[in-house]
């Protein structure tokens, strides 16, 4: 399937920026984390993942593998079309597994990762074995619903609420079991070569985030071993941070983050 990322310019950049949204919604959530960006001085390209907002595609049913691989291409795209030298990647929930697995393959001339709610143990839980075994008939039959996800656990700002259950562009049904599946499987292998991790990584997770579970992202952290990297727990904070009360402050943090690393 042919992607492409959508950029939104700068005058003058400081830095590129890739963003990768969550399962189920798409890169026009990500409106006000591009214009804090651009009005910051950087360079942001937004894209839309296969079956989710404007992308072709049976809606939310994913391989999340090949994902991955799209997503490594994307980034060559985002460095052919760039005005500065290196690469920031930033990426939501399952957006943010793509980015931590693409990070791990191809450090070359990424100046840093931002993740946001990393998917590396979704919940509701799967069982790393019971994801493995059910490859086979999640390739057969990808589509067969599994659960249903709480959007009341987003965020704790009522508007957010509201306005992700009326997005006609947001999936709103059950999880394909080919998505579910996959997720799991790719979070595992992201924690499983955390040590391979060259790339300075930040790592922001609500510390009430009852869709991906934040041991995931602690898991992550202590297997890394030579990268620098930062895990910060919001307390209280739902899996959309940057859509919390403490988003806009957060964007801030993100933007003095990668500035001292460009």
């Amino acid at each position: 399937m042919e992607l492409h990322t959508h950029l939104a310019a700068t005058d003058h950049p400081l830095g590129t920026v890739l963003i990768t949204h969550g399962y189920a919604e798409h890169s026009g959530r990500y409106a006000h984390v591009v214009s804090a960006l651009t009005e910051g001085g950087w360079d942001v390209h937004t894209h839309d993942l296969p079956g989710h907002g404007t992308a072709p595609g049976p809606r939310a049913r994913v391989d999340v593998g090949a994902l991955i691989l799209d997503h490594l291409r994307l980034r060559r795209e985002a460095l052919e079309r760039s005005r500065t030298e290196g690469l920031f990647l930033l990426g939501h929930s399952m957006g943010a597994t793509i980015a931590a697995a693409s990070s791990l393959l191809e450090g070359d001339r990424l100046n840093g990762v931002v993740l946001t709610g990393p998917a590396l143990r979704p919940d509701p839980s799967m069982p790393s074995s019971v994801a493995h075994s059910l490859l086979p008939m999640a390739r057969m039959a990808p589509g067969t619903p599994t659960v249903h996800l709480d959007d009341a656990r987003i965020s704790r700002v009522a508007d957010v609420v509201r306005e992700y259950r009326e997005d006609p562009l947001v999936y709103h049904g059950r999880v394909p079991l080919l998505t579910a599946v996959t997720l799991v499987v790719q979070g595992d292998r992201v924690i499983d070569n955390a040590a391979m991790l060259t790339v300075p990584t930040l790592i922001l997770h609500g510390g009430a985030d009852a869709l991906a579970h934040v041991e995931g992202s602690r898991e992550y952290v202590e297997r890394t071993r030579t990268a620098e990297v930062h895990l910060r727990i919001i307390d209280g904070a739902y899996h959309e941070i940057l859509n919390e009360p403490e988003g806009p402050a957060l964007l801030q943090d993100i933007m003095m983050w990668m500035d001292a690393r460009r």
